[in-house]
């Protein structure tokens, strides 16, 4: 049963519970930034993987190279840190945001750096 409903898109309040740069274990040609998000309700979410890039060599990019891909991944974790106004992965945790969700899914996340 899919638990996504498209385009059925709300915000909710919450926190990094967890950020880490590196592979997804069960699919290690994946590589990029990795967050969960604990929820104000209590509940949780992680992006599934939206910001990591294949980086497997035998990957066919069609609409930009691989070194654009992976470029993109760098420039979007570099944002996510001055936006948070941190230096390491490490101490986005606990950063308050603001996540939209597609239903139960993940969609996109903004540091709420007013509260910083």
């Amino acid at each position: 049963m899919d638990t996504c409903k498209k385009n059925d898109f709300k915000k909710v309040l919450g926190k990094i519970s967890s950020a880490e740069f590196g592979t997804i274990p069960d699919h290690p040609y994946l590589l990029g930034l990795l967050l969960t998000f604990k929820l104000g309700d209590g509940g949780g979410v992680g992006d599934g993987g939206r910001y990591t890039e294949n980086i497997s060599k035998s990957c066919v990019f069609v609409t930009q190279t691989r070194e654009e891909a992976l470029s993109a991944i760098v420039d979007k974790t570099a944002d996510i840190l001055k936006e948070a106004k941190v230096h390491y992965v490490s101490e986005l945790v606990n950063m308050p945001v603001e996540i939209t969700l597609d239903g139960n899914c993940f969609n996109d996340f903004r540091i709420l750096s007013e509260v910083l």
